[in-house]
């Protein structure tokens, strides 16, 4: 059955169903049923709510307070980020590289890349970590997600590998394949992608263990990565990543750049 088109009552523009909050402004929507995604989408969890922070329990939010922390540490502390070391062309970090929580830059719900065009809308309640003409990194409530660009002619499995295989063996150890991302793709593009399961290890060698995601896809020239990571729940969450509907969304919403 077709769902009734929704729009915004703050600035008027039309927001897709069961999105939680308005693509252009950012004000926060009615929740609704969240319609059948593509085969690959994360389903809600059977008699469970499928909306909104009500499904997020006290204990994953502490779970994820400490994650964050992991994250700062091990993921913020490099350079760039695992996706860039391998399919972008940043410069190495020289200077000024140590770990540290830093004040969050003003986060408009969405970023454009200056160098390839291409635009992400994310939940307004994240925060921007870093950003340049080529990524962005967002804290989300419970992990981290990334988007880079780059161009690139390597296939597309060889990129996805490449993305695990840089991540640095000291933080983030017993990488496990959980399962791949059927009919997975950014935006209107077909690509490839995949859930992990990992232990990722702070600086005061305490571990976390830990689902993300990688997918790509090429247009273009320009191949764009999708990195994900959040504290694992596999009882509770398909794939065990708790916020793989807000991930989902943000992979249906992205817009490419002009070709």
């Amino acid at each position: 059955m077709e769902m009734p088109a929704r729009f915004c009552g703050r600035c008027g523009a039309q927001v897709p169903p069961g999105a939680p909050y308005c693509g252009r402004c950012g004000s926060p929507q009615v929740p609704l049923p969240i319609p059948t995604y593509s085969p690959y989408a994360y389903p809600p969890a059977p008699a469970r709510p499928t909306v909104g922070v009500r499904r997020i329990s006290g204990s994953q939010v502490a779970i994820a307070a400490g994650l964050l922390v992991i994250l700062a540490v091990v993921t913020i502390a490099v350079s760039t980020f695992a996706v860039s070391q391998v399919i972008g062309n940043h410069k190495p970090c020289t200077s000024n590289c140590g770990a540290k929580i830093v004040t969050p830059l003003p986060a408009p719900a969405t970023y454009k890349s200056s160098a390839f065009g291409f635009q992400v809308a994310y939940n307004p309640n994240w925060t921007v970590r870093s950003q340049d003409a080529q990524s962005v990194t967002l804290a989300t409530r419970l992990g981290l997600l990334q988007i880079v660009g780059a161009r690139s002619g390597q296939p597309l499995d060889q990129v996805m590998q490449a993305v695990v295989n840089a991540l640095p063996s000291s933080a983030w150890q017993d990488i496990a394949h959980v399962t791949d991302l059927k009919g997975a793709h950014v935006g209107e593009q077909d690509g490839i992608g995949a859930v992990y399961s990992a232990n990722l290890v702070g600086a005061n060698a305490t571990a976390a263990k830990v689902r993300f995601f990688v997918i790509v896809a090429t247009r273009g020239g320009v191949t764009v990565a999708v990195f994900g990571v959040n504290p694992a729940d596999p009882k509770n969450f398909p794939n065990g990543i708790p916020e793989g509907q807000w991930f989902d969304d943000l992979c249906q919403q992205f817009q490419w750049g002009a070709a």
